[in-house]
This record gives structure tokens, C-alpha cells and sequence, in this order.
């Protein structure tokens, strides 16, 4: 079996513990799938679909009394998937970026024990998962905050199922750990480093509050923003009411006046009025009487 890849990532500065691991082959990192796939089944005899496993896109584990098989998904584009085999003497890892092997020290009394290896690499991977979490929810709060002081609906709703899905994902490594503290699964096992665990899980608490936290004060923005845009709604619908209520009154009293114009505006030949003096001036000041009457009880109403 091939240790190139390990090779490359511990020998400088690594612990020579973990480098006496690495030569015995029962710690192995690989960045290539199908090369973890062949590794796994000339160690152990298992042929696996280790391919479907890592197209989920859930954490997913199998366990058996001989091995556990974990897949653990990070929030990061370049790394979305750790995949982990493990049984008593043996752990194995396919991922981008596995732990730095000065992560290991502090664990070096765990590491001789039945399932030390196995317990420590998954704690080590589940920890660095977690490091993504919070840098995904760090990176999406500074946008939030942004966006507190530029509204952007668009953008607005994009960030908000981002947070949603962050949430989910947290809920679901939250899960994956109490499973892996409370069932007693011997590959992982959670008694050996109890505090740890323990302060691992108080850590997805605070994340996923936090996450929440944040989920709430977009809802509440997004309110904000929807009674802000109906009350200006309201304010145009208002003014236009207005207008449309002075201008109905202005059509009625100038209606009349427009009436007695046109009645003077026909031609016919037996018009009297056409020959009197007075006629015009009378017309003139009908008019300026209905405007004015018009003017009065309009205004009375309150459309002017």
C-alpha cells in the first residue's frame, strides 16, 4: 500500500509517534477517492461504494463490530467531504486537509490504547469540520451586517436560505456528535476524551444559537422592510386619493358654468337673450356665483 500522500503531509516537523503509524500502515491520508477505496479493500478485504457515500450530501455512518465508516461533510468548496474508515488498529482518511500531525500530541497516552487511533482521527476531522462551520457563520454574518445598512431583497433572501441551510447542517453534525458521545460506539470512543467531546458539543451549541440569533434578526428585517414599503404604499395611495377627490370637485363646480357657456354657444335664430344688455353680464356673474357656491360646499365637505 501506497504512503505517498501521508508521507508528504507528516514527515515535516511531525510527531514520531505519528510517523510510527504511518510505517506500520495503520494511518493513512489520501486526497484521491478511488486510491482510499483500493487501500481500504487491500487492508481489510472490504469492497465498499465509498463513491455514493460522499454524493450525499448528508453526514452518513455504517458500523459493524469490526469497523465504523464516517462521512462528514465541511462547509468548504475545496474540501466538502471527509471520509473516514476505522477500526481497532487501523484509521484511514480521505480528505484534502487532514489534521496537522502536531494535532496529535496531545493525544499520544490515547494513541497506544485499543481504538486510541480511531478515536483521536475522528475527533481531529470532526473538529476541523467544525473550524469550517464557524468560518462559514463568521463569513455570512459580516454579510448580514451589510445588508442591515443596504437592504437588497434579492440578496437579502439568498443569505437568508444560506444561514437556513448553515443551521440545518449544524443541526446535523450536533446530531451526529451526541450520537457518537451517547451510543458507546467503541471506534469512537467518546469516554476516552469526555471533556473534549463535551466542549466540541457546547461549541455546535453556540454556533447553532448563534445561527438562530441571526436567521431572527433577518425575519425581523425583512418585516421591517415589507411594513416600511406598505406604509409608503398607503401614504401614495393616500395622495393620489386626494387628488383624485380634488380634482372630481373641481370637474363638479366647474360643470355648471360650463353648461350655461355652451347653452350661449348654440346658433339658432330665436335666441332673445342673444339682443339683451344685460344678458352677458348676467351670465358672467351666474357663473362666478356657482364657482364660488361650488368652492364653499366643497370645501365644507373637506375635498378642497
Amino acid at each position: 500500500m501506497s504512503h505517498v500522500h501521508v508521507s508528504r503531509r507528516l514527515t515535516p516537523g511531525g510527531d514520531s509517534s505519528i510517523k510510527a503509524y504511518v510505517q506500520k500502515g495503520a494511518l493513512l491520508f489520501l486526497d484521491d477517492l478511488p486510491a482510499f477505496s483500493k487501500a481500504v479493500e487491500a487492508e481489510t478485504e472490504l469492497v465498499f461504494d465509498f463513491a455514493s457515500v460522499t454524493s450525499l450530501n448528508t453526514n452518513f455512518s455504517q458500523r459493524s463490530a469490526l469497523y465504523l465508516i464516517l462521512n462528514i461533510k465541511e462547509e468548504n468548496s475545496s474540501d466538502p467531504n471527509n471520509l473516514l474508515y476505522l477500526t481497532e488498529q487501523k484509521a484511514f482518511l480521505c480528505s484534502k486537509t487532514p489534521p496537522p500531525p502536531e494535532s496529535f500530541e496531545t493525544f499520544r497516552a490515547l494513541l497506544a490504547r485499543p481504538y486510541g487511533l480511531s478515536t483521536v482521527l475522528a475527533f481531529l476531522t470532526l473538529h476541523k469540520v467544525l473550524d469550517s462551520y464557524r468560518a462559514k457563520l463568521e463569513s455570512l454574518t459580516s454579510q448580514a451586517r451589510e445588508m442591515e445598512q443596504n437592504f437588497d431583497p434579492a440578496g437579502h433572501r439568498n443569505i437568508t436560505l444560506e444561514f437556513e441551510r448553515l443551521d440545518d447542517r449544524l443541526e446535523e453534525f450536533h446530531d451526529l456528535l451526541l450520537k457518537l458521545q451517547e451510543r458507546g460506539i467503541k471506534q469512537v470512543d467518546a469516554e476516552f476524551i469526555s471533556f473534549d467531546y463535551s466542549v466540541l458539543v457546547a461549541e455546535v451549541d453556540s454556533l447553532e444559537g448563534r445561527c438562530r440569533r441571526r436567521i431572527s434578526v433577518l425575519m425581523e428585517l425583512a418585516r421591517d422592510r415589507e411594513i416600511q414599503m406598505s406604509t409608503q404604499l398607503n401614504h401614495r395611495i393616500q395622495r393620489l386619493t386626494e387628488v383624485m377627490r380634488i380634482l372630481t370637485a373641481l370637474t363638479v363646480i366647474l360643470m355648471v358654468p360650463t353648461l350655461v357657456a355652451s347653452h350661449f354657444g348654440m346658433n339658432f335664430t330665436n335666441m332673445p337673450e342673444l339682443n339683451a344688455s344685460w344678458a352677458y353680464p348676467a351670465v358672467v356673474v351666474v357663473q362666478v356665483a356657482v364657482i364660488g357656491l361650488g368652492v364653499i360646499l366643497f370645501k365644507k365637505m373637506g375635498w378642497l
